[in-house]
């Protein structure tokens, strides 16, 4: 991962995005860090009082945040515009080929009511790069292990292998596939299929794989997965406008935010860079 992008609003939230992947930059040895603020709620006049306010505002966030000592100020990029987030977003990754997009959230009640909320979903919705979703407070520490959740359901079409291996490969991390299932307990012909088929797209991680019969609430199981095995990171498959409707409007994945006390990495199926 040599690009982070950081939207930010300047919220408590979005300072504890920002200082997550700095400490992530600096731990993988990034190339560049981005931080990105979007004015497009400003007044309709004043443009240039905004922008030059607001790279104050950047320069100000920056040395609030702990700088490793391995990552030099000269890495950073510092961009702001008037463009609606996701727009600014698009852009930004296509320009400067970015590796992995850092944003906060607080809970489900940040998702639907807050201004962060709003702008990492619309991020999420629109797939640019992978997306890390940082929880309030979350401080980083090195990922040893990391958690694919899958339903098991078209594996060959849904799995974004490529960049799950690899993520899993720059953070050295140990690979874990997780499936709840109370009901079969994975033992359908089709989620035998799925996990067979799972298992050979991520071979080269040699990934533990593990189904979840209890408790009955999918999202409380891959959470008790994750504080069992002291997983450090959950991955996840986003694929599209309405992968991005289930996830964020389901009581799965909202149960899941909210209660999880560790980052989540929203996958595209490209690799990552």
């Amino acid at each position: 991962m040599k690009i982070f992008l950081i939207p930010v609003d300047f919220s408590d939230v979005s300072y504890t995005a920002a200082q997550y992947a700095v400490d992530m930059a600096a731990h993988l040895r990034a190339q560049k860090v981005i931080f990105y603020h979007s004015y497009a709620h400003r007044p309709p006049d004043g443009y240039d009082e905004y922008q030059q306010s607001t790279r104050r505002h950047l320069e100000k966030m920056i040395l609030k945040l702990r700088i490793p000592a391995t990552l030099s100020s000269e890495r950073f990029v510092l961009l702001a515009d008037d463009m609606p987030v996701r727009t600014g977003v698009e852009i930004i990754v296509e320009q400067h080929a970015v590796s992995m997009i850092v944003m906060g959230i607080a809970g489900l009640s940040d998702i639907e009511n807050t201004l962060i909320g709003r702008n990492t979903m619309a991020v999420a919705e629109s797939g640019a790069a992978p997306l890390l979703i940082v929880p309030r407070n979350h401080l980083f520490r090195p990922v040893n292990k990391v958690v694919y959740a899958t339903d098991l359901k078209n594996v060959e079409y849904v799995t974004p292998a490529a960049s799950i291996i690899r993520l899993a490969s720059q953070l050295e991390a140990e690979t874990h596939v997780v499936h709840v299932d109370p009901a079969t307990q994975g033992q359908t012909p089709e989620k035998i299929l799925g996990k067979q088929e799972v298992l050979k797209m991520l071979e080269p991680l040699h990934p533990v794989f593990e189904v979840v019969s209890e408790p009955t609430d999918k999202a409380e199981g891959i959470f008790d997965y994750v504080k069992k095995h002291h997983i450090d990171l959950i991955l996840m498959a986003s694929r599209n406008y309405g992968f991005f409707q289930r996830l964020f409007h389901s009581s799965v994945s909202k149960k899941l935010l909210n209660i999880a006390d560790v980052p989540v990495v929203l996958l595209k199926n490209k690799p990552v860079a």
